[in-house]
């Protein structure tokens, strides 16, 4: 339970690790901050109104290294993450939000109160500094701030940055011919999903790996060529089958693991995988067969298209597939800040089809 305040106004929530190591339900703590942030000169503050919550959020709390190590003791993330008077709350987690403008500081001439933009939070200010996305408030440099497209809900803005713009960027950087052929894994995701629609406008064929038998018909009705369950069938094989003996032009791998030396071995002589994320953890495995048949695997970043020269470019992209459906984002369940213990409950369950979100 939060503590009374007497102004509502200046009440900064936040959730933060208190603890390093363990899974999110446990090491995460809903504090109260004892103020909001100042917009200092060329920065603004940011009221946000509806964060992302995605399997990789709980991956950079279980194993981003953000723990203290025994030869050099807290790291700097941990020295440097925010203010003296909120030093001892622990880093606020959070990758991707958006929100309303709530002050401009002096020097700010492209923002305004009241304008709904999308904070660019992953490296500056997750990183190093601790000032997350699951907060109420956060000071941002403009430089960092993207205005709201016109025309996108608050629920695909929360999005846009480390998912609309990645399944876009992933696909569009794989330099996949019409007609050929890709693979995937996680193909039941959000990402997945989009990755499936996008790949079918582009006449891209896709083969997707699952691993619930039910799930293929719903995927195929969104315009899977192929849907395989890699816990019961024999995914090599069944790829060689598909594409004739020649396997597959490329692939994205989003679970990793042992699943990843599976992808490998479905990927044509001098190919390409993408490891796109890490839901069974950071190591993958791969057979020496196929990096001497040339197949390159690489992890790809997101920071590619976000934090370059073409984003303006790739925003306006995918913004334009949003607007015109070909692309249709999947919603599953909205929370409270106060709820996000629920919120994560519900990201891990198996049956969850589409984005949670923590709203408010």
């Amino acid at each position: 339970m939060l503590p009374a305040v007497a102004n509502e106004s200046e009440v900064n929530r936040a959730i933060v690790q208190q603890s390093f190591g363990g899974e999110a339900v446990d090491v995460l703590q809903l504090v109260l901050k004892k103020k909001k942030p100042k917009a200092s000169p060329g920065h603004v503050v940011v009221r946000l109104t509806c964060r992302n919550v995605m399997p990789y959020d709980f991956t950079l709390i279980r194993d981003c290294h953000l723990e203290p190590t025994k030869e050099h003791g807290p790291i700097e993330f941990e020295s440097v993450r925010r203010s003296d008077e909120d030093r001892d709350l622990g880093p606020v987690v959070g990758l991707e939000a958006c929100g309303v403008v709530h002050e401009v500081g002096a020097g700010v001439t492209k923002l305004k109160l009241g304008q709904r933009v999308i904070p660019n939070l992953l490296w500056k200010y997750l990183f190093p500094k601790g000032e997350g996305a699951w907060q109420d408030y956060v000071e941002v440099a403009e430089d960092d701030i993207i205005p709201c497209p016109d025309g996108i809900s608050d629920a695909i803005a929360s999005q846009l940055l480390l998912n609309e713009c990645a399944f876009y960027g992933a696909l569009l950087d794989l330099k996949i011919p019409k007609g050929q052929w890709l693979l995937q894994t996680a193909a039941n995701s959000n990402f997945g999903r989009q990755v499936i629609q996008l790949a079918k406008h582009w006449g891209i064929k896709t083969i997707n790996l699952i691993r619930r038998g039910e799930l293929a018909d719903d995927l195929k009705a969104l315009g899977a060529d192929e849907v395989i369950n890699y816990t019961t069938e024999d995914v090599v094989e069944k790829v060689k089958k598909i594409t004739g003996g020649k396997r597959v032009y490329a692939a994205m791998d989003a679970v990793t693991g042992t699943l990843t030396k599976t992808v490998a071995a479905c990927v044509q002589n001098e190919g390409q995988l993408f490891i796109v994320g890490e839901i069974s953890g950071s190591d993958v495995l791969i057979s020496t067969e196929d990096l001497i048949r040339g197949v390159s695997v690489s992890y790809w970043k997101v920071e590619s298209v976000i934090m370059a020269e073409r984003r303006d470019q790739v925003i306006k992209d995918v913004v334009r597939l949003l607007e015109d459906k070909v692309v249709i984002p999947i919603f599953w369940k909205n929370f409270e800040l106060t709820q996000f213990k629920e919120a994560f409950k519900e990201v891990q369950n198996p049956k969850r089809c589409g984005r949670v979100l923590l709203v408010g």
